[in-house]
């Protein structure tokens, strides 16, 4: 039984995510007024009540969705302690903005440090310079990529900016390459169908080279260079594969926000090491949607609010007795 851990980014937001933590769990009312504070605004009043146009602001989101990532890995963590076992997963990655959620669960930053960043990344992307992004279904990358090449259209205009699954393929670009129509008639000639993102810059592109070195100097003042590896690896978006050495970390996470998400060869890469269980930790199910088209053999499990917390410990905790009795 060897356990993963996945962050989700920006997508999974609903209104009301986080209400029975509130209502429920003083540790969340403390974290949500921790992140009000750190933000300068009252945030968690968004992500509890709306409404959903004020919370589907990049601004907005990404911070919502990494402060119910974070209350949730930490109540995970209080709560299997105080049933005498710890939950230790051998591998960590997170989407996009996942990913800096995962460096908080293995340490690389600290809390409020964490917070801050996400709250400047949010800012930053809002603002970045206007663009589109488009899911692409039912065709290959490869296919993909051709039609970028050899299309007039998008040719230097467009790029992959995540590799979700098999059949979905997320590309970002100039704007005019996806107006009147450009882009949506060109899947569709060859057999695929576009869906044009609520979203005003394209996100995993060359077009965030701006926001993306200035969120980097905040990052270099968080992110400090230790010695001593990380006991667990993170599997970076950048290029989907596993690393516990910081100063490579850091590397790979400034790189991210003009990379593209290499999402299904993370999670190939994750089974090719031998990961058998993965559990999502955040609001939605959408990266365990993307993980079962990409891996149907993993198993999934979905942390998202108190209820399915308590359902996994148990599940955990009887797997792992299982797994004493036969080794």
């Amino acid at each position: 039984m060897k356990f993963a851990i996945m962050f989700p980014g920006q997508g999974s937001q609903k209104v009301g995510m986080g209400l029975d933590l509130y209502e429920k769990n003083s540790l969340a009312k403390e974290i949500f007024s921790l992140v009000n504070n750190i933000v300068g605004r009252n945030i968690s009043d968004v992500f509890l009540h709306g409404p959903q146009e004020e919370l589907n602001q990049t601004r907005n989101t990404q911070i919502s969705i990494v402060t119910i990532s974070v209350v949730l890995s930490m109540l995970l963590q209080e709560k299997t302690k105080e049933r005498n076992f710890d939950f230790n997963p051998i591998a960590c990655c997170g989407h996009s903005l996942g990913e800096l959620t995962a460096l908080w669960y293995l340490n690389v930053l600290e809390l409020e440090d964490l917070l801050k960043l996400v709250s400047i990344r949010g800012e930053l992307m809002q603002n970045a310079p206007s663009g589109s992004m488009a899911a692409i279904l039912n065709l290959s990358t490869e296919q993909i990529e051709k039609l970028i090449e050899n299309a007039i259209e998008l040719k230097d205009k467009v790029v992959i900016a995540n590799y979700n699954s098999p059949n979905q393929t997320v590309v970002s670009g100039n704007k005019e390459a996806f107006e009147k129509g450009k882009l949506p008639e060109l899947v569709k000639q060859i057999g695929g169908k576009a869906i044009i993102l609520p979203v005003s810059g394209a996100f995993h592109s060359p077009l965030m080279a701006d926001p993306a070195n200035r969120f980097n100097l905040e990052l270099d003042k968080a992110i400090k260079h230790e010695l001593t590896p990380l006991n667990t690896y993170i599997y970076q978006n950048y290029d989907g594969l596993p690393s516990n050495n910081y100063a490579i970390i850091k590397e790979k996470i400034k790189k991210q926000m003009t990379s593209p998400v290499y999402w299904t060869q993370t999670i190939n890469n994750l089974v090719k090491d031998n990961v058998t269980n993965i559990v999502e930790i955040g609001p939605g199910k959408v990266l365990t949607g993307l993980v079962q088209k990409i891996n149907p053999n993993l198993e999934c499990f979905n942390v998202y609010d108190l209820e399915s917390l308590e359902n996994f410990i148990n599940v955990y905790e009887s797997k792992l007795l299982k797994f004493s009795k036969t080794t």
